[in-house]
């Protein structure tokens, strides 16, 4: 089962290079945890299985629902972007974005094998109320974190009443850009779901992981007891535990590789991914069959985890099954990746 504290360190390989070289040292990019998908409320469907791979470039997660009752049961079902405050500014935060567009993990998404296009609902919040209504009607839910300047640029294009009336409400401020945005972005995709009676539905998605980086100065010493990136709205904040279950093997393994490079005071960066897997899931019992696939990416990396059970399938993955599985805890991976010099 997840978070019972069993240490797992795997040798991983650095063709996963983040791109760090552009970094300066304790530089670093921000994250925040994704997940799946969620259900409206119901004890008429029950998920049969899921299978789960992380990896530092991709999430894919496949489903299989059955539908236990003897009626035909018409769902909503979500996939939630992490929501993003966008008063942080652009360069705050460290935003480590997968691509920039509006849907920025690049959510894809099939039922029964054939593609489907959900669509896509942007909301924004302020000081706990909802003022999508206003934002939009501005024009300004198209004002995104993407990069320093895009603020100022996007709001030119805006109807310079709409933008005054924008300030007088104090959702638009001076900040690292004159017209940066005080509310919270909140996006999701959003489809109905028929799941007939009798009958099992599979949905699978596919995305791209919004990954944490830093470059580490000494890896072995790695604390493990908060986020080693910047870990954005702080989602999985430190429970007082160590988050990756780093133990003496792992550091070893760090210690051993940098030892090979004396003179690179910065042999390691570092990847985070966070997976939420202890949020409400509104289906009936737990998950019969829960499937976990690690893709290290290349044997030379370092890997850290708290999991139990994880086995080696491959040069590059490692595997789990638990039956009727009911989380506990978050999924964090940790990997040193080691780092490429010009």
């Amino acid at each position: 089962m997840i978070g019972a504290g069993i240490r797992v360190a795997l040798a991983l390989s650095a063709a996963l290079f983040l791109g760090l070289e552009r970094a300066a040292a304790n530089d670093s990019t921000g994250f925040q945890g994704t997940g799946g998908i969620e259900l409206t409320s119901t004890d008429a469907i029950e998920m049969v299985s899921e299978d789960l791979r992380i990896g530092l470039d991709e999430i894919r997660v496949a489903y299989v629902f059955r539908n236990v009752s003897a009626q035909p049961v018409e769902t909503m079902v979500a996939f939630p972007l992490p929501e993003l405050d966008l008063s942080r500014g652009l360069t705050e935060p460290a935003w480590g974005f997968p691509q920039q567009a509006d849907d920025f993990l690049g959510f894809r998404l099939w039922i029964d094998d054939q593609p489907v296009q959900p669509s896509l609902e942007r909301r924004a919040f302020h000081k706990g109320q909802d003022v999508t209504a206003t934002v939009a009607a501005a024009g300004a839910l198209v004002l995104t974190p993407w990069a320093p300047g895009a603020y100022d640029d996007l709001a030119k294009t805006l109807d310079p009443a709409a933008l005054s009336r924008l300030r007088a409400a104090g959702l638009i401020q001076q900040g690292e850009d004159e017209n940066t945005p005080q509310w919270r972005l909140g996006a999701r995709y959003f489809w109905r779901q028929t799941f007939p009676p009798g009958r099992e539905v599979r949905v699978r998605h596919v995305y791209k992981p919004f990954v944490g980086s830093a470059l580490l100065g000494r890896a072995a010493e790695v604390d493990g007891r908060k986020p080693v990136g910047r870990l954005v709205e702080e989602t999985g904040a430190s429970d007082g535990g160590d988050r990756y279950c780093l133990d003496a093997a792992t550091r070893r393994a760090v210690a051993a590789a940098a030892a090979r490079n004396p003179k690179d005071p910065m042999s390691f960066s570092a990847a985070e991914i966070e997976y939420i897997v202890t949020t409400a899931r509104n289906w009936r019992g737990p998950i019969g069959r829960f499937h976990l696939t690690i893709d290290k990416g290349a044997p030379e990396n370092v890997l850290s985890l708290c999991w139990n059970g994880l086995t080696k399938t491959g040069p590059t993955m490692f595997e789990s099954t638990i039956a009727n599985f009911i989380p506990d805890r978050d999924i964090r991976l940790l990997v040193f990746v080691r780092t490429k010099r010009p």
